[in-house]
C-alpha cells in the first residue's frame, strides 16, 4: 500500500571519514533510495566545505557548452546519451582501474577541457581575425571597382587640395558635376555601409550638409562577406560622397567624417593614378587567394579538432563531450550532496531519510566500498530518533501508469507523512470526470484511439519526430479519459450530436384523436412496461423538449456525482483522523461534517433518485428545489405536493435532517477550541512552553519549524476555529453548485457538436444528389476542420482544467492538508537524465 499512504521512513545517521566521503558517496548515489537532510540550510554555498570543487564544476561547464556551441556553428553532430545507466557504469569501471585516487579524476578532465578549450579559444580567433581580413579585402576591392565604374577618370584625381568656393550642387546628377569640374574641385570620400543603415545614412548626409552633396550607394554582389561571429553572409553596400572643396581643415569633411564615425562605416582611399588602381587590384587578388587557403587550412584544423569531440565511444553510445559534461554534472551533484554534511575534524556527519528496507542497501553498499578500496575506512550507518519536529518526507513509488496522476496531486501540494494520497483516487476520479463532461461516443472514441496507439508504439515513438512522443509521458491519462468519455457518450447516447437506436426506442408514433377539434395528431406514446436498456432513449432527440430533458438529466446527475465526490473525501479525514489517532478531530470535526452534509445535500440526492424511480403526473409533481427550499424555510409545514405519502410523513423526515444538520454546527465549532485550550493550559502549569499554543490544536498540522515560540490565547484558538467551520458549511453549498460544471461542459460539447454537423453537413446530406455530394466534400472539410481545432483540442483542454479544478478544491480539501515535502532521493541516473537531453527537446 505504499501508494495509498507515504513509505516508511527511518532516520539514521552517516558516518564517513573524510578520506573515503567521495567513494562513499559515488557509491550510495547508485541506490537511489537516500534522502540527506542538511544539518544547517541556513549556511551559504561559500561557507560549506566543497564549495570550492563546485565552482571549479560550474566553470568547466561553461567552458564545455563553449566547445558545444563551437561544434554545433561548424555542422559537427552532438550524440547525446539515451542509456545514463551504461554511462554510469562506464565512469565506475574507469575509477576501478585507476591507480590513483577517485576524485582526483576531475583534476584531469579539469587539465583537459583547460588545454582544449584554450586551443579552441586560440583558433577560433585566428579564424575571426583571417575572416574579417578576407571581409575588407573583398570591401576594397568592390570599392575600387564601383568607385572607377562610377566615378570615371575623376576617380583619381588628388585628394588634397582647397576648394575654390562654394558651388551648389544640390539637385544635379553626376554628369552636371563633371561638367563643374573646370570651375571648381570635388572631393570624394568612399567607404562600405551596411544595407540596413543605408537609408538613414543618406538622410543625415542630407540635413548636415543641406543637399550640398552628392551621394549613390551600390550595393556589393556577393555573398562571401561573412559575420565574423556567426558565419552568416552579410550584404553591404558601397557609398560615394562627392562635394566641393576639400582639406582636412575643411567643414563639411569635418562633418561627414563625424558621421562615417557614428555610422562605424569603413573608409578607403583611392589610388592615385590608374597603374597604382591596377596593381592595387593584383595585389588584392593575391591575398585573397592566401587568406581563402589559410581559412581552409584553419577550418581543416578546426574541424579534425571538433572531430575528436564528436567521437562516439561504444561503451557510452554518446559523443565525447557530452561523456565528459556528464561526468561534470556527476561531480557537481556528488559535492552538492557531500556539502550536506557536517565535518568535524577529519569525520563527516549527515542526517539521511532511508525508506522502510533501504538501510540493507546501504549497509552492503559499505561493505562493498571496503572489499573494492582495502585501503580506504568505510562509513557507518547508524539508526536514531528524528531531531527536531520536521516530519520524514513524502515518498510514493510511481510507474508509467500512475506518474501522471501523482503529478496532478503534486502540482497543487505535496501529501504529509503518512495522509491518505488522493493521486490512488484521481486514477479514477479525474479521467470519469472528464469523461462525464466530454462524453461524446465519436470524440471519446478518438481520444481513446490516440491514448491506445502511444500505449502501443511507446518504443517507436520515443526515438520518432512524431508530436505524439510529447504526450507519451501522459499516454496511460489519455487513454482513460478517451475511455470514461466514450463511456459516458453512450450513457448519454451522442454520438457527434447524433443518437443510436441500438436497442429500439420504448415510444411509438400513434395517431390520437384530438377531443376538441375532432382531428387526428401522432404523438410519441411509451410502450407499455418498456424500459430502454442502457443510456437515453433515441426518441428525445427527436423531441421538443429534449433540450429540457438532457439538461434536467445532466444537471441531477452532476449534483450527484459531486455529493458521492465530496463524501467520499470526509470520510477519507475520518480515516487519517482514526490512523493519527486524533480522536478530536474525529469526534467534533469528522462525524458532524458527515452528519450535516449527508442530512443536506446528501438527502437531496435521496430526494432526486426516489423521484426518479416514481412516476408523476407532470402537472403535479413536486420540485425538488422547492422541497429544498421549504425544509430550511418552512420545516413544520405539510409538504404539498409530496414525493411519498400525504406529506406529514415527509416533512418529519425532512425535519430531522435540518435539525441533525442544525445541531452539527455548533458541535464543529465549540468543543475543539475549548478542549484545546484546557489541555494547553493545564501543560503550561507543568512544562514550560515548548510548542504554540495555536500549533497544538492542530497537532496533525504540526509539520512545521519550532523554533520560533509564540503565545495564542483562546481567542485565537476560537477564531481559527470559526474560519474552518464558515468555510466547510458555506463551502459545501458552494462546492455542490461547483460541480454544475459537470453539466454545463457536456452541455456545451454537445451543443458545439450539433452546430458544427447542422451548419456543414445537415444541409447536404438532406439535398441528396450530386449538388449534395459536392457540399458534403467541402462541408466535411469544414466540419473536421472545426470539430478537431475546437472540439478535440480546445474543449479538451476546457474539461482537463475543470476536472483539475473539481479535484484540487473541491474534493482534496476535506482531507488534504498539501503541505508535505517530498523525498528528494540520491540519484546519479535521475540528475544525469535530466542533463542529457539538449535543451529545448
Amino acid at each position: 500500500m505504499s501508494f495509498f499512504r507515504s513509505q516508511t521512513m527511518g532516520y539514521y545517521k552517516l558516518i564517513v571519514p573524510r578520506e573515503s566521503a567521495w567513494n562513499v558517496m559515488n557509491e550510495l548515489a547508485e541506490l537511489d533510495c537516500i534522502h540527506f537532510v542538511d544539518y544547517d540550510s541556513a549556511l551559504p554555498l561559500i561557507n560549506r566545505p566543497f564549495a570550492n570543487y563546485i565552482k571549479r564544476c560550474d566553470d568547466l561547464l561553461v567552458k564545455v557548452d563553449n566547445i558545444e556551441n563551437e561544434m554545433k556553428k561548424n555542422g559537427k553532430k552532438i550524440s547525446y546519451c539515451k542509456d545514463v545507466q551504461l554511462l554510469i557504469q562506464k565512469f565506475k569501471s574507469i575509477m576501478k582501474e585507476r591507480t590513483k585516487a577517485s576524485h582526483t579524476y576531475l583534476d584531469e578532465i579539469e587539465s583537459l577541457i583547460d588545454n582544449k578549450n584554450g586551443q579552441l579559444i586560440e583558433q577560433d580567433t585566428y579564424m575571426e581575425s583571417l575572416q574579417d581580413r578576407k571581409n575588407k579585402l573583398i570591401e576594397f576591392k568592390a570599392v575600387l571597382l564601383k568607385g572607377e565604374q562610377l566615378l570615371g577618370q575623376s576617380f583619381f584625381q588628388p585628394q588634397n587640395y582647397q576648394a575654390e568656393g562654394y558651388v551648389d550642387i544640390s539637385n544635379k546628377d553626376f554628369d552636371q558635376l563633371r561638367a563643374l569640374q573646370s570651375q571648381v574641385k570635388f572631393n570624394y570620400i568612399v567607404g562600405v555601409i551596411g544595407k540596413e543603415d543605408q537609408t538613414r545614412f543618406k538622410r543625415i548626409i542630407f540635413r548636415i550638409t543641406k543637399g550640398n552633396v552628392w551621394v549613390n550607394i551600390l550595393d556589393i554582389e556577393t555573398d562571401q562577406i561573412l559575420d565574423t561571429k556567426n558565419q552568416q553572409p552579410v550584404i553591404k553596400s558601397v557609398f560615394v560622397i562627392v562635394y566641393p572643396g576639400g582639406g582636412g581643415s575643411n567643414i563639411i569633411t569635418n562633418k561627414l567624417n563625424k558621421v562615417c564615425e557614428s555610422f562605424t562605416v569603413t573608409k578607403y582611399t583611392f589610388p592615385e593614378n590608374s597603374q597604382i588602381y591596377q596593381q592595387k587590384l593584383r595585389d588584392i587578388d593575391g591575398e585573397l587567394i592566401e587568406t581563402k587557403n589559410l581559412i581552409t587550412m584553419t577550418k581543416n584544423q578546426l574541424d579534425s579538432y571538433l572531430e575528436e569531440f564528436a567521437r562516439v565511444a561504444n561503451d557510452s553510445n554518446c559523443s565525447s563531450i557530452e561523456e565528459i559534461k556528464l561526468f561534470l554534472v556527476k561531480e557537481k551533484y556528488l559535492y552538492q550532496q557531500l556539502n550536506y554534511m557536517k565535518i568535524q575534524g577529519s569525520v563527516f556527519y549527515g542526517s539521511i531519510w532511508l525508506p522502510e528496507g533501504a538501510d540493507n542497501k546501504v549497509e552492503q553498499a559499505l561493505r562493498q566500498i571496503q572489499q573494492t578500496y582495502e585501503s580506504l575506512p568505510t562509513g557507518q550507518l547508524q539508526i536514531t530518533p528524528p531531531e527536531g519536529t520536521k516530519p520524514p518526507p513524502t515518498y510514493f513509488q510511481t510507474n508509467d501508469v500512475t506518474w501522471g496522476f501523482q503529478e496532478i496531486v503534486n502540482t497543487y501540494g505535496l501529501p504529509r507523512y503518512k495522509e491518505i494520497n488522493p493521486g490512488l483516487f484521481t486514477i479514477m476520479t479525474f479521467p470519469f470526470l472528464f469523461g462525464v463532461m466530454f462524453a461524446d461516443i465519436g470524440h471519446g472514441f478518438i481520444l481513446l484511439m490516440a491514448g491506445l496507439y502511444m500505449v502501443i508504439f511507446n518504443q517507436s515513438l520515443k526515438d520518432s519526430d512524431s508530436l505524439f512522443r510529447y504526450g507519451l509521458q501522459v499516454r496511460h491519462m489519455v487513454t482513460l479519459m478517451g475511455f470514461w468519455a466514450f463511456y459516458n457518450g453512450w450513457i448519454y447516447n451522442d454520438f457527434i450530436s447524433l443518437s443510436f437506436d441500438t436497442f429500439g426506442s420504448c415510444y411509438k408514433l400513434q395517431s390520437i384523436k384530438d377531443e376538441f377539434d375532432d382531428k387526428y395528431h401522432e404523438e410519441w406514446v411509451r410502450k407499455e412496461n418498456c424500459i430502454y436498456p442502457f443510456g437515453v432513449d433515441p426518441v428525445w432527440s427527436v423531441s421538443a423538449n429534449e433540450l429540457a430533458f438532457v439538461n434536467s438529466y445532466k444537471m441531477k446527475l452532476a449534483v450527484i456525482i459531486g455529493v458521492i465526490h465530496m463524501t467520499f473525501g470526509i470520510l477519507m479525514k475520518g480515516v487519517n483522523a482514526i490512523y493519527f489517532k486524533n480522536w478530536l478531530d474525529l469526534i467534533f470535526e469528522f462525524i458532524p461534517q458527515i452528519l450535516f452534509f449527508v442530512c443536506t445535500f446528501g438527502y437531496m440526492d435521496f430526494l432526486i433518485i426516489y423521484k426518479w424511480l416514481h412516476e408523476y403526473n407532470p402537472s403535479t409533481a413536486p420540485s425538488i428545489i422547492t422541497l429544498m427550499i421549504d425544509m430550511a424555510l418552512a420545516p413544520t409545514s405539510q409538504v404539498i405536493p409530496p414525493l411519498w405519502g400525504d406529506g406529514w410523513s415527509e416533512q418529519q423526515t425532512s425535519l430531522t435532517m435540518i435539525t441533525i444538520a442544525l445541531i452539527c454546527a455548533p458541535i464543529m465549532l465549540l468543543p475543539k477550541p475549548i478542549i484545546l485550550y484546557m489541555m494547553s493550559k493545564e501543560e503550561h502549569q507543568h512544562n514550560p512552553p515548548d510548542k504554540q499554543l495555536y500549533e497544538k490544536m492542530n497537532e496533525e498540522e504540526d509539520h512545521k519549524e519550532s523554533h520560533v515560540v509564540a503565545h495564542h490565547d483562546f481567542g485565537d484558538i476560537f477564531v481559527h476555529q470559526v474560519i474552518e467551520t464558515i468555510e466547510f458549511v458555506l463551502g459545501s453549498i458552494s462546492n455542490t453548485a461547483s460541480y454544475l460544471r459537470l453539466w454545463a461542459l457536456s452541455l456545451a460539447h454537445s451543443q458545439l457538436a450539433e452546430v458544427f454537423f447542422d451548419m456543414c453537413l445537415a444541409g447536404s446530406i438532406n439535398s441528396g444528389g450530386f449538388q449534395g455530394f459536392i457540399g458534403i466534400m467541402f462541408g466535411y472539410t469544414i466540419f473536421s476542420m472545426a470539430t478537431f481545432g475546437v472540439l478535440m483540442m480546445m474543449d479538451v483542454m476546457e474539461c482537463f482544467l475543470h476536472a483539475l479544478r473539481l479535484h484540487w478544491v473541491e474534493f482534496q480539501n476535506k482531507f488534504f492538508k498539501a503541505d508535505g515535502y517530498a523525498f528528494e532521493k540520491v540519484s546519479f541516473s535521475k540528475v544525469l537524465q535530466e542533463q542529457a537531453q539538449p535543451k529545448g527537446e
